[in-house]
């Protein structure tokens, strides 16, 4: 067999190859070997970031040079995805497109250089170079070579990207799930029954799993405990940021039943120990059914709306998001319930959800619909706020997580019984 079928059937033979790793070990392989060069390497471009990566590379600088991006026109790599066209540089010293800082920074001596663009009907897939000559210099025969192995290795390169994007794509999904699975693991779905209080609530989550929490504890017959929490972000970081507030909050509230003391024992940890991204925004309260009080911290939340007739009432007195700084204070703040009123707590996920002209359903309408319906039972009154919402938008599903809470005060006779 010549060497010009050889070639030809190892180009063919990649076609088989849907393994993005070994597709390019074998492509860098053939470059040194067709070429007589010492290294070889691979970039692949990304259209939205219009940046090329090392993909692949060759030599004792290969880890330093995989974490190398370069933008179009930047380097020589970079020109030739600017341009299009290939490139022979027989002395890097010399030539002001060879990015000397590359060299510095992997501790390698490019001498020359050969670059050509891997395009596929007329879209750039990529760039291949190779470097160093052993003997002489890279000729325009050289030149064209590595245009042929370009040429042959944008089908199956396109198909390998492809192949990678899809198992990504089904690694992801796989992790929206299980944070998916973790979020709806802390939340209760069994009825609570309180005396002198009607309690009803959901959560909707969303097709990205953001980090919606709420709470409803009981913690004797006269009081009980109500939160609703947003961590930042989406996926599993928020679902085990979640993880990490509810067990704290719980194990911190079962010793005393100081909410205050509570939030700021859940602080410090968050402050402390994860990073600086993750917080949470926080509302607790701690219902009195007997005493008609209702004590409460809001870190960072949507204020929760009291209803009281036709009049609207804002829990907005509060401080800070959770987790942002440890030494941040958090101070209860009481509120006297009256017979009849109506607690609406949610996340912002209610308030933000928007119509199909990015107008938002906002605290005014949400107001509006609790006092509406203040006179519906609880769980009436959340199905009459969620229904309001979705012909607000105009659809069933929505862009964030969606938590809502009704508490309705039935008086204080109610709450003796």
């Amino acid at each position: 067999m010549d060497r010009s079928t050889h070639f030809k059937k190892e180009m063919i033979d990649l076609y088989s190859e849907v393994d993005l790793g070994l597709l390019l070990e074998k492509i860098t392989a053939g470059i040194r070997g067709y070429l007589a060069c010492e290294e070889a390497s691979i970039f692949i471009f990304d259209p939205e970031k219009e940046e090329l990566s090392f993909e692949t590379a060759t030599g004792r600088s290969a880890g330093e040079l995989k974490k190398i991006v370069l933008k179009k026109g930047q380097g020589v790599a970079g020109w030739i995805a600017a341009e299009r066209r290939g490139a022979i540089i027989n002395d890097c010293g010399r030539d002001p497109r060879h990015a000397a800082a590359t060299d510095a920074k992997t501790q390698f001596q490019t001498r020359s250089l050969l670059g050509v663009p891997v395009l596929m009907a007329g879209r750039l897939l990529g760039v291949l170079e190779a470097v160093n000559k052993k003997r002489g210099k890279f000729s325009q025969a050289d030149l064209r070579l590595l245009g042929r192995i370009a040429s042959f290795l944008a089908i199956p390169l396109q198909n390998a990207v492809l192949i990678r994007q899809m198992l990504e794509k089904e690694k992801i999904e796989k992790e929206l799930q299980i944070a998916r699975d973790i979020q709806q693991s802390f939340l209760r779905q069994d009825p609570v029954v309180a005396p002198g209080l009607d309690i009803a609530f959901l959560n909707i989550p969303s097709s990205t799993v953001g980090g919606d929490y709420y709470e409803v504890m009981p913690l004797d017959d006269r009081e009980t405990v109500f939160s609703v929490c947003d961590v930042a972000g989406h996926g599993v970081p928020a679902a085990l940021g979640m993880a990490i507030f509810r067990s704290s909050f719980i194990h911190r509230l079962r010793q005393d039943r100081d909410i205050a003391a509570a939030t700021v024992h859940v602080n410090r940890l968050l402050a402390e120990t994860t990073e600086a991204s993750l917080y949470v925004t926080a509302f607790a309260c701690k219902v009195d059914a007997n005493a008609g009080l209702l004590d409460y911290v809001n870190a960072g939340h949507p204020p929760p709306l009291v209803a009281r007739g036709a009049e609207a009432l804002w829990l907005d007195e509060g401080g800070m998001a959770v987790g942002m700084f440890a030494d941040a204070e958090f101070r209860p703040v009481r509120f006297r319930l009256q017979s009849g009123d109506v607690l609406a707590l949610y996340t912002d996920g209610v308030i933000e959800a928007a119509d199909d002209r990015g107008e938002e359903y906002g605290r005014e309408r949400l107001a509006a619909a609790v006092s509406a319906g203040r006179r519906l039972p609880a769980a009436g009154l959340q199905a009459a706020l969620l229904a309001d919402v979705r012909a607000f938008c105009g659809r069933d599903a929505f862009a964030d997580d969606l938590t809502l809470m009704v508490v309705k005060y039935l008086g204080l006779d109610a709450g003796a019984q």
